[in-house]
C-alpha cells in the first residue's frame, strides 16, 4: 500500500514538474515570439514614419522654393512698375518744358520697360495663379492700347506746336495711363501679400527636425 502511495506521489510530483517545464517552455515561447513581433512591428512603423517625414519635408521644402521664386517674380514685376512711373514724370516734365525730343524717347523707353514688364510676366507665369494672370493679361492689353494712344497724341503735339488742346489731350491720357500703372501696381502687391509664406513655427520645425535615421527610438 505504501508503495503504491509513493509511486502516485512521485507520478503526480513528475506531472507537476513536467507542467510547470511545459509552462514555462510555452510561456518563454510566446514572450520571445511576442517581444519580436513587436520589435519588427515598431521597426516597421518606424520606417514608414521615417518616410513619410521625408517625404513631407521634400514637399514642404519644394513649396518653399516655389513661394520664393514667386516672391522674385512679383518683386521684378512691380519694380519694372515704378520705373514706368518715375519715366511718366519726367516725360511730362519734358512735354511741360517743350523738349518734344526728349519726350520722345523718354515715351520709347516706357514702350520698352512696358515690354519688359510683358516678357518677366510670361517667363514666371507658372508661378502664377491661373486669375493673376488673366487679370494681368487685360491689364496690360489695356496698357498697350494706353501707350498706343500716347504716341500718337505726342505726334500730335509735334505737328502742331501751338495747339494747347492738343497737349491737355495728352496730359489727359497719361493720367488714365498712369492710372492703370497704379492699378497693376496694387494687384501685383496684393497677390504679393498673398503668396501663403510659411509660418515661422513650420520653418523652425523644418529647420530642427531630425533627419530621417537621426532618431531612434526604442
Amino acid at each position: 500500500m505504501s508503495e503504491v502511495i509513493y509511486y502516485c506521489a512521485a507520478g503526480a510530483t513528475l506531472l507537476v514538474i513536467w507542467l510547470g517545464a511545459t509552462f514555462w517552455a510555452v510561456n518563454f515561447f510566446i514572450r520571445q515570439v511576442t517581444q519580436q513581433s513587436c520589435q519588427d512591428f515598431r521597426g516597421r512603423m518606424r520606417g514608414e514614419t521615417e518616410r513619410a517625414l521625408k517625404l513631407f519635408r521634400e514637399g514642404l521644402c519644394e513649396q518653399i522654393v516655389q513661394q520664393e521664386n514667386k516672391s522674385d517674380a512679383l518683386a521684378r514685376l512691380y519694380a519694372t512698375l515704378i520705373d514706368q512711373l518715375r519715366l511718366g514724370r519726367e516725360f511730362l516734365g519734358s512735354i511741360g518744358e517743350g523738349e518734344r525730343a526728349q519726350a520722345e524717347k523718354q515715351l520709347r523707353t516706357i514702350r520698352g520697360t512696358g515690354e519688359h514688364f510683358m516678357e518677366t510676366f510670361q517667363k514666371q507665369g507658372l508661378f502664377f495663379s491661373e486669375e493673376f494672370t488673366r487679370t494681368v493679361k487685360d491689364l496690360l492689353t489695356q496698357q498697350k492700347t494706353g501707350q498706343e494712344r500716347l504716341e500718337e497724341l505726342l505726334r500730335r503735339v509735334q505737328r502742331e506746336p501751338q495747339n494747347v488742346h492738343a497737349l491737355d489731350d495728352l496730359k489727359k491720357e497719361w493720367g488714365q495711363f498712369e492710372d492703370l500703372l497704379n492699378k497693376l501696381m496694387d494687384y501685383v502687391r496684393n497677390e504679393f501679400r498673398r503668396r501663403n509664406p510659411v509660418s515661422g513655427m513650420m520653418m523652425k520645425w523644418l529647420n530642427e527636425s531630425p533627419a530621417p535615421g537621426e532618431s531612434q527610438g526604442a
